[in-house]
């Protein structure tokens, strides 16, 4: 289990990761690098394509526990880390199920709703870092008409409300390593051969929607499920009894009956 953009591991993860080991499924989250709990250098940086690399190896040491058959292993990522969760499972065959939170699945889509300023501003920022007069952090979230990686008028509540109250959470990112490469899950999830879940918000602004429903239709076992929650709403009161719930019988559903007909 991972966590959406900057995100660590007591954000929001653990009501989750509770229910789960409550059905008999073990739950493993982890922090990406340069972020909360794990190690790294610099601090902060938000780096795609290593951070599938951290999901993959987490996948692998899950695979080595006591007790946990390899080949009944799901992946779960929130957001940024919902997109991550579809790359794993369209590059592993062997990964039984995946279940994408409100997931970012297109990095253009997303680009097309950041205020033009901030974009011009960013790209100043990832220049001056790549030309060596950084690292110069930026903050993750804030209120509408401020410079920050997340704008929208749901980010800084959201932010706030799912924060754990161990967490090691910081309001600042590395700009923007994530823009030197397309990321666009949506392009792969053709790939995903396992059983995908894709939980939607009706009310979420932070996630482009299209893409996330062009997602689920593009993968060959693609389920999809909508509430009327924002981006964060599946961390909170009903939303969360909803979503979780739903995410419980996906999985018991996809992995308990796997484990069972392998034990």
């Amino acid at each position: 289990m991972a966590n959406g953009f900057s995100l660590t591991r007591d954000d929001g993860l653990p009501a989750f990761a509770e229910r789960f080991a409550g059905i008999g499924v073990t739950a493993f989250a982890f922090d990406f690098r340069y972020l909360g709990a794990s190690s790294g250098e610099p601090r902060q940086l938000v780096d795609p394509a290593l951070q599938c690399a951290d999901f993959r190896a987490a996948v692998s040491f899950a695979r080595e526990l006591e007790g946990v058959d390899p080949d009944a292993i799901a992946v779960w990522g929130f957001s940024g880390a919902g997109g991550h969760a579809i790359y794993v499972a369209a590059g592993d065959q062997r990964i039984a199920a995946a279940v994408a939170l409100c997931p970012m699945t297109d990095l253009i889509a997303l680009m097309l709703g950041i205020p033009v300023r901030n974009l011009l501003r960013l790209a100043v920022d990832t220049f001056r870092n790549a030309s060596g007069r950084g690292p110069l952090q930026i903050p993750v979230v804030g209120p509408p008409g401020s410079y920050a990686g997340l704008t929208q008028p749901e980010a800084l509540p959201g932010f706030e409300a799912i924060r754990g109250d161990r967490s090691l959470w910081r309001n600042e990112f590395l700009p923007p390593s994530f823009l030197k490469a397309p990321y666009r899950p949506v392009r792969v999830a053709n790939r995903v051969r396992c059983p995908l879940l894709v939980c939607l918000g009706d009310r979420d602004h932070m996630a482009p929607r299209r893409a996330a429903e062009r997602t689920v239709k593009r993968a060959p076992h693609g389920e999809r499920r909508a509430y009327p929650i924002d981006h964060f709403g599946g961390f909170l009161g009903g939303g969360f009894d909803r979503v979780v719930s739903d995410q419980v019988e996906f999985l018991s559903r996809h992995l308990l009956v796997v484990r069972a007909q392998r034990w």
